[in-house]
């Protein structure tokens, strides 16, 4: 198809490819029969193929060819067709200048030029007419339709001028004859006088008869009289033809009905069938009995709606019994063991259901509302007690360390408390409803229907808990330490009111988050390591790498009272810069030496240090004397 910003030139490549556009491409697997076909009839039309073949090397258009201006559409055929239009390329000009000195061109005017000195423009149709190229057919059905408005637009001029035609020619033969019998008339054989006298005679005679009380004038008035009458008794009669047409058509209606009737109800109705039909279907009046076939049509079509819906309920029944004998079957495999699961065997269930309700089920009913009170108070309420209680001891365990943190200072006339905030997540509303539920459910007076619901669907919940117990409902629902919520607040030592409460370590000094994050890492190792019942680690040795390698004096030695205060024993691993700090909190330390590749420790007291440095002070001395 043309490129859409070269639709000036469309009309004029049209043009150039001429009767290529209505070749017909032919694959050489059928280009054999094709040919055979082609010519073995009279296909009277001017009949053009193409056998498709593959290019041996790439087709070269024109760098100013009208091809460039095409788009080729993706076609198995599609390089044929660039070879086709290649070998008949021309070039395009703008001017009929330049189409004179350049051989195989054209413009958009549809001016062309061959070899040297011949020139065409093929003019027979216009340039915009008998478009074919495109990738669809849109443009030549617009054609089509706008040569069809035009063809029929000189149809209806061409029809109202030969009518105007035919009248004119009517005009003059009627004007022909009466000249033809004017010249027919024999100048001698004209009486003129004769004629006058004729026609004065019958004027009188007119005049004579058209007198009001003429026997002429009344016997016209009868004549019109009589003719208005027969008008009247022809339209009467016409009126009467046509009811009678349909009293015969409705008595012919009327006949075929009633044998219709008499044949549906030859065989008649018994007594049974007469009073079903009186309890169920109308009375027909005399003037129903026109729409008798609508209202019997109305009445089938219900009956048939109504024995459908019956046969589905049926269907249904049937289905849902085969169910419950399966269930049936499945549940009680002693006596119902050796039955099967037909319609026929349903009294067998019945008289089973019959010896279960009167003898057997009552006391069964009974173990299983105790055994459903015992498993709802002795199971589920236990664990979530346990839970419970778990959260408590977390509380209690919380007080005694906030008793501890309470003996050291975090800031001068400050301390620090852990507060403990339970969280309540959506999880466990749903467990806390269904609980109420339960207890609900047990007070229900249906045999324990609602109270085993209650109790499933409490269960269910705990179920699911514990089948993904790593998801964050799951655990605020069975581990106490996710019922928790921790902060910790700044408590002023003299009057006891919370200075600020912290979450995170959002806000505060550098030192202020260190000295916090370490004393909850101590109470945590205090909570850790302390049994049940004891207030101090059963093991309290901790090591401190880098100990205090970034704090001041005053934080660290905050610290250190902190891990005194909750009973562990702390080893410090820090360079030596820091063991001025140590030295007031420590009784020894390990120092380690290394020199080249090889390393030494020693374990000394701070006295024995003491003494090693004085010593040392002694020896320069003496030196220096």
């Amino acid at each position: 198809q043309i490129k859409a910003d070269q639709q000036s030139w469309r009309g004029a490549i049209e043009r150039a490819l001429g009767s290529h556009r209505l070749r017909v491409l032919v694959p050489p697997a059928s280009a054999k029969e094709a040919l055979r076909w082609v010519n073995a009839r009279d296909n009277r039309l001017h009949v053009r193929l193409l056998e498709v073949k593959e290019p041996e090397k790439t087709p070269r258009f024109f760098d100013d060819g009208y091809t460039r201006k095409l788009d080729f559409k993706q076609h198995p055929y599609r390089e044929a067709v660039k070879a086709l239009l290649a070998d008949n390329d021309r070039h395009c000009v703008s001017s009929p200048d330049q189409l004179r000195e350049t051989p195989h061109a054209m413009t958009a005017q549809g001016l062309m030029s061959g070899k040297a000195r011949f020139f065409d423009k093929q003019d027979q149709k216009r340039l915009h007419e008998d478009w074919m190229t495109g990738f669809d057919n849109k443009d030549r059905l617009a054609f089509l339709r706008t040569e069809i408005s035009r063809v029929t637009e000189e149809l209806n001029q061409a029809t109202q001028a030969f009518e105007q035609a035919k009248g004119v020619v009517t005009t003059l033969q009627g004007q022909a004859k009466a000249l033809e019998q004017l010249l027919s008339i024999v100048f001698d054989t004209i009486d003129l006088p004769g004629a006058e006298r004729e026609l004065k005679q019958l004027q009188r005679k007119l005049a004579a008869l058209s007198q009001p009380d003429s026997d002429l004038a009344a016997a016209k008035n009868a004549l019109q009289q009589a003719q208005n009458e027969q008008t009247q008794l022809e339209e009467q009669h016409k009126a009467a033809i046509g009811d009678a047409a349909r009293v015969k058509k409705d008595l012919e209606w009327a006949e075929t009905s009633k044998l219709r009737a008499f044949k549906v109800c030859e065989s008649g109705m018994t007594n049974a069938e007469r009073e079903l039909a009186g309890s169920h279907l109308p009375t027909i009046a005399v003037r129903q009995l026109v729409d008798i076939h609508d209202i019997e049509r109305d009445y089938r079509d219900r009956v048939q709606e109504a024995v459908k819906s019956l046969s589905t309920a049926v269907a249904d029944t049937v289905q849902n019994l085969t169910k419950l004998m399966s269930d049936a079957k499945k549940e009680d495999t002693g006596a119902l063991a050796e039955v099967g699961r037909d319609l026929e065997d349903i009294p067998q269930y019945l008289e089973r259901l019959n010896v279960l309700t009167e003898e057997a089920l009552p006391e069964k009913l009974k173990r299983f509302l105790d055994y459903l009170n015992r498993s709802s108070d002795e199971g589920v309420t236990q664990l979530l007690s346990h839970v419970e209680n778990e959260v408590s001891i977390i509380e209690e365990r919380l007080e005694d360390l906030n008793s501890t943190m309470r003996r050291v200072d975090f800031q001068p006339g400050q301390y620090l408390r852990l507060v403990a905030k339970k969280v309540v997540h959506e999880s466990l509303r749903s467990l806390q409803r269904a609980q109420r539920a339960l207890n609900s459910a047990r007070l229900t007076d249906d045999a324990g229907e609602s109270h085993y619901k209650a109790l499933k669907e409490l269960v269910l919940l705990l179920k699911d808990a514990c089948e993904r117990s790593r998801t964050q409902g799951a655990q605020a629902l069975l581990d106490p330490r996710y019922r928790l919520e921790f902060a910790v607040s700044v408590i002023d030592r003299v009057s006891g009111q919370v200075v600020e409460t912290r979450t995170g370590s959002q806000g505060g000094s550098g030192g202020e988050k260190e000295i916090i994050a370490s004393y909850v890492l101590t109470a945590s190792l205090s909570y850790a390591l302390c049994p049940d019942g004891s207030s101090r680690p059963l093991f309290g040795t901790i090591v401190l790498d880098e100990a205090f390698s970034r704090s001041s004096h005053a934080v660290a030695g905050r610290i250190i009272a902190a891990l005194c205060e909750f009973g562990l024993h702390a080893v410090f691993i820090t360079p030596n810069k820091e063991m001025r700090l140590l030295r007031h909190h420590t009784r020894s330390a390990i120092v380690v030496h290394r020199r080249g590749v090889s390393s030494s420790l020693t374990s000394l007291s701070w006295e024995e240090l003491e003494a090693h440095k004085q010593s040392r002070a002694a020896n320069r001395h003496e030196i220096a004397d």
